[in-house]
């Protein structure tokens, strides 16, 4: 099924075909319409990163040896003339919205934002490489200063079905409970109220 293009002034709607044959629709910058069509075509595709459809074609670089799997492309790369893997965010959380002024490369390794949620707790807004906020750490308000700085840029971690809160940095891989309670790598940590999330100093002791 080929793309059908629809110019509405500054914006284009482009139609899609998905699996079973219903359509979608995507918004590009009508500047962009001669790069879009000379791509290929697009379909939407469920994507389980982004947790939604996004916008790929067949990649014309693909290479035909039989075994080989099709090269995807996305659409949000191409508009911004990217690498395939640099992580993008869709500013107003619509992922078939692609103008320009709604996708944005998410830069890695920044600080944390927050949210004050009491006059003694604070919470560690925690974003995924899309720079989407999954999580949320709590912290006591004396340890801001400590927990949000530019040293740190910190994740929601898993491994082994463990859940932990962690940093990447030059020196290697801190957590956030070690950073707040001073203690070296061989310290286990035990969170009183059994969520790791929660990193407020009350809930923190060093397991003996």
């Amino acid at each position: 099924m080929e793309n059908k293009y629809e110019i509405n002034g500054d914006v284009t709607l482009v139609s899609l075909a998905r699996k079973h044959g219903s359509e979608f629709t995507t918004k590009i910058d009508t500047e962009d319409i001669e790069k879009v069509k000379s791509a290929g075509t697009w379909f939407a595709e469920w994507h389980k990163d982004f947790n939604n459809y996004i916008v790929q074609n067949i990649s014309p670089t693909n290479n035909t040896a039989k075994k080989s799997k099709p090269l995807k492309q996305n659409l949000q790369s191409l508009i911004l003339n990217t690498n395939p893997k640099a992580p993008i965010r869709h500013i107003n959380g619509n992922t078939l919205d692609n103008r320009k002024c709604n996708l944005e490369i998410v830069k890695r390794n920044t600080k944390n934002d927050y949210e004050v949620v009491n006059k003694n707790t604070i919470a560690v807004l925690l974003r995924d490489k899309y720079g989407r906020v999954v999580s949320k750490a709590l912290i006591s308000k004396q340890d801001l200063d400590k927990v949000i700085n530019d040293k740190y840029s910190w994740i929601k971690y898993k491994v082994n079905d463990n859940i932990c809160v962690i940093a990447n940095t030059p020196n290697g891989r801190i957590q956030l409970d070690k950073v707040i309670m001073n203690s070296n790598d061989n310290t286990i940590i035990h969170h009183i109220n059994l969520n790791p999330l929660d990193n407020r100093r009350n809930n923190l002791e060093i397991s003996k």
